[in-house]
């Protein structure tokens, strides 16, 4: 099949963020399957388009609130929608939502709260100026709504984007795409009481950490980058480790602990934990814990991407 992928980050160009690996494995399954795969983004800038696609994938295409580089016009997404067949693929919230980390965690209005709040000069300098819930612009919509279907990373990621959006249409939850034999219980040594890896801020649950380790004399080891100040002495914070390095860690921690403040899309590292034999602490926000089979069981990971690539080729009708 010829296809064309749209997305705000060529994902084989950017190397952080969980959403970049996920659809870096996700087209290279597709390639290996012999699909014919171009990619468009605009960071970096480029436009390689098939001019009659089989299929089209629309993913995260209003990525990176805030930032001042180009983005898609909406003339250029409204005739890829009007002439091409396509589906979407959310990665987190950016395609309903134009402020990081989804501060309303999906109790929306028609005015955006978060944004009346802001001084003129900051939704200025974060290209958010009008305070309408970006939800209800009408490409937004016509996103999920044309689409052949939408994927999603978890049963909790589709139920708030659905509820967001007020729609109920067709969609492929995409579970997991993890290495399971290399994230694997090794059966060492757990010398560490706690482990949380991520971004250290409100939305992955800073505050919700404090007030859970304020009256416990157990450590708690941090890893990833720190967007908050705020900390207990029983914090210690690793910064980045190399992502090779995790697997250890993880096989060291007696206890994973992730309390979300917003409804985490699928918290890919949840599910790295508890293949490496961490018991879990979690809440009612993680879209890992919200699929209906045990995560800590590698069967349960069978390939993802290729259930995901024969569902486009049962949509279309093509042979791989």
């Amino acid at each position: 099949m010829k296809i064309n992928y749209i997305a705000y980050l060529d994902p084989f160009r950017h190397f952080n963020g969980g959403g970049e690996m996920i659809m870096r494995s996700v087209i290279e399954c597709g390639r290996r399957r012999g699909h014919d795969i171009k990619i468009t983004s605009i960071d970096p800038l480029q436009r390689d388009l098939h001019a009659l696609p089989d299929i089209t994938i629309l993913c995260d295409v209003f990525n990176c609130p805030g930032s001042l580089r180009r983005k898609f016009s909406a003339g250029f997404l409204s005739r890829i929608i009007r002439n091409h067949r396509f589906v979407h693929f959310d990665n987190a919230y950016v395609d309903c939502c134009n402020m990081p980390y989804l501060p309303c965690s999906g109790r929306v209005s028609d005015v955006c709260s978060f944004k009346k709040k802001m001084p003129l000069r900051e939704r200025i300098d974060r290209r958010v100026i009008a305070t309408k819930c970006s939800a209800r612009r009408k490409i937004v919509r016509r996103l999920y709504v044309e689409s052949e279907f939408n994927v999603f990373l978890s049963p909790l990621h589709q139920k708030t984007v659905s509820s967001i959006l007020g729609i109920d249409r067709p969609f492929f939850l995409l579970k997991p795409t993890i290495d399971f034999k290399v994230f694997r219980n090794s059966n060492a040594l757990r010398d560490i009481d706690y482990v949380f890896a991520g971004v250290y801020c409100e939305a992955k649950g800073s505050r919700n950490l404090m007030d859970c380790f304020q009256n416990r004399s157990e450590r708690l080891l941090i890893i990833g980058p720190r967007l908050d100040d705020a900390a207990l002495p029983n914090f210690e914070f690793a910064g980045k480790v190399p992502y090779t390095e995790m697997p250890k860690l993880f096989n060291r921690a007696k206890t994973f602990i992730y309390l979300p403040r917003w409804p985490e899309p699928q918290g890919r590292v949840v599910v790295e934990a508890a293949l490496c034999g961490c018991r879990l602490e979690t809440n009612d926000m993680v879209g890992a814990t919200s699929f209906d089979f045990d995560i800590e069981n590698p069967e349960n990971f069978s390939d993802p991407n290729t259930e995901f690539w024969r569902k486009i080729e049962k949509t279309t009708g093509a042979r791989p």
